[in-house]
């Protein structure tokens, strides 16, 4: 009889305990990624007002690293070049006025011949889906200095389509794969136009803002942790009164 009732308070002893390294981890893991986010966008604001880096040639792609210079301001040296691909997405800095129905469209994404001949890939800003079909604009002619916000994109997710690289259609910004599309060469980062134009393509599309709510889910979980320890607390309380409750009077002794 004393055997059951030890098993019966010791099994959800051990799940409680479970529960609470479970939930003391999730909060000391969101705390790890606050720290993580404020550092990333102390970074992002402290690297959108320097000083572009002027970018003519393959010497000046090799010395970028993505930790440094990852939505850094530069200027890109030589000229557009002819090819052209979509990539379908969302407007993120939308001008006055845009209907909503405008908000989904595609990026026009164009190689950048540098000064010394090699090739970086540029997104030269957001077109809603309706103009698509509509004959996009040409870049400009000539030798251009491009004003650029440095950026190496994601990854291709779980839940992105597949590229269709016959419509000149990607679903991820992959320099890799457009690279090969074009049958040159592009290095892993690309110029995102940094001048908000009134026209379409609509450059100046750069975030530099995220949404940072992992204070409020560690104040969840460290939260959620206290109510555990509280309503466990306060079972056993009453588990313990019922068992004596329950046992002759010689066993209360």
């Amino acid at each position: 009889m004393a055997l059951r009732h030890s098993l019966r308070s010791l099994f959800p002893a051990v799940l409680t305990l479970v529960m609470l390294a479970v939930l003391l981890s999730l909060g000391a893991w969101q705390v790890e990624r606050l720290a993580w986010k404020t550092d990333l966008l102390g970074r992002m604001e402290a690297r959108r007002d320097a000083p572009p880096l002027s970018i003519s040639g393959q010497a000046d792609i090799a010395a970028l690293k993505r930790d440094a210079h990852d939505f850094y301001p530069a200027i890109f040296n030589g000229r557009f070049g002819d090819d052209i691909v979509f990539w379908f997405t969302q407007i993120e800095n939308k001008p006055t006025g845009l209907d909503r129905l405008d908000a989904a469209g595609y990026h026009m994404l164009v190689p950048f011949m540098l000064e010394d001949g090699s090739a970086i890939l540029v997104d030269r800003g957001f077109i809603p889906a309706r103009l698509l079909d509509i004959t996009a604009p040409p870049p400009p002619q000539g030798l251009q200095n491009l004003a650029v916000i440095l950026r190496w994109p994601d990854g291709r997710g779980a839940f992105d389509n597949e590229d269709d690289p016959s419509r000149n259609l990607f679903y991820v910004r992959d320099p890799k794969a457009i690279g090969a599309h074009w049958q040159f060469a592009l290095p892993p980062m690309l110029g995102e136009a940094a001048r908000a134009n009134d026209s379409w393509p609509r450059g100046g599309q750069t975030r530099f803002s995220m949404p940072n709510n992992h204070l409020q889910y560690a104040v969840t979980w460290f939260g959620l942790a206290i109510v555990l320890v509280i309503v466990s607390g306060l079972w056993h309380i009453r588990f313990l009164k019922s068992q004596r409750a329950q046992a002759p009077r010689g066993e209360t002794r």
